[in-house]
C-alpha cells in the first residue's frame, strides 16, 4: 500500500493472467476466472493460493530474505535473512525480475539495494528506516469537520458486528500452517 497498491477488482472473468503474490487468504474462486486463466503463485507457505495455482513459484519466508517493512506506527524497518530459503525457494523481488527478463521488460535492479533505490524514488519514507511517519490526513479531517456532521448517532448503539474473532490466531498463512497453533487454537475452543 506504501506503494500505492491497493487491493480489490470487482471482477476477474477478463483476466487471462493472476499473479498471487503471497496471497493466501482471498476469496478467490476458479468459477469467477477466465477458463483460460493462468494462475501463477509466488510464496512461501502454500495455502489457499497455491492450491488454486498453476504455477507455483516458491519464495522465501520472511525470515529468509532482506525485505523492508512499514509497522503499525508507519516506521520503515529493514530485515536482513536469518537464514537460507530451502529448495528453490527465492527472494520475491528476484522471481520478478527473472520473469520481467523472459517477458523481455527488464527490470533495473539486480540487487536488493538497487530495488530499495528504485523504490525510494516512488515512496521515498520506505528509506528512512525507523523514522516515524505522521498521518497525513490532517487536511481531509478539517474538510470534513468543515461540511458539517456527516453522521448523528441518535438513539442507536454502538455494537460491534462481530464480538469475538474466531481463530483470531489462524489468520495468517504461517499461523494455519502450524500444528502447534491448530493444537492451541482447539484447546481455547475447548474451554469456551
Amino acid at each position: 500500500m506504501d506503494l500505492g497498491y491497493h487491493p480489490g477488482m470487482k471482477t476477474l472473468s477478463d483476466v487471462r493472467l493472476l499473479f498471487l503474490l503471497g496471497a493466501d487468504s482471498a476469496p478467490i474462486d476458479r468459477s469467477t476466472l477466465h477458463p483460460e486463466c493462468v494462475v501463477v503463485y509466488v510464496g512461501s507457505h502454500g495455502d489457499a493460493g497455491a492450491s488454486l495455482a498453476d504455477v507455483v513459484l516458491p519464495a522465501a519466508a520472511y525470515t529468509e530474505k532482506s525485505g523492508t517493512f512499514v509497522n503499525t506506527e508507519g516506521r520503515a524497518q529493514l530485515t536482513t535473512k536469518a537464514t537460507n530459503p530451502p529448495g528453490l525457494a527465492r527472494d520475491d523481488w528476484k522471481i520478478i525480475r527473472a520473469l520481467s527478463e523472459i517477458a523481455d521488460a527488464k527490470l533495473p535492479y539486480d540487487t536488493v539495494q538497487e530495488l530499495r533505490r528504485d523504490m525510494g524514488t516512488v515512496a521515498p519514507h520506505l528509506l528512512r528506516a525507523g523514522d516515524r511517519e505522521e498521518a497525513n490526513f490532517f487536511a481531509q479531517a478539517a474538510q470534513l469537520t468543515q461540511s458539517g456532521p456527516t453522521h448523528t448517532l441518535g438513539d442507536s448503539s454502538l455494537d460491534a458486528p462481530i464480538n469475538r474473532l474466531r481463530d483470531f490466531y489462524m489468520t495468517n498463512t504461517i499461523s494455519r500452517a502450524s500444528q502447534t497453533m491448530a493444537k492451541c487454537v482447539k484447546a481455547c475452543d475447548d474451554m469456551v
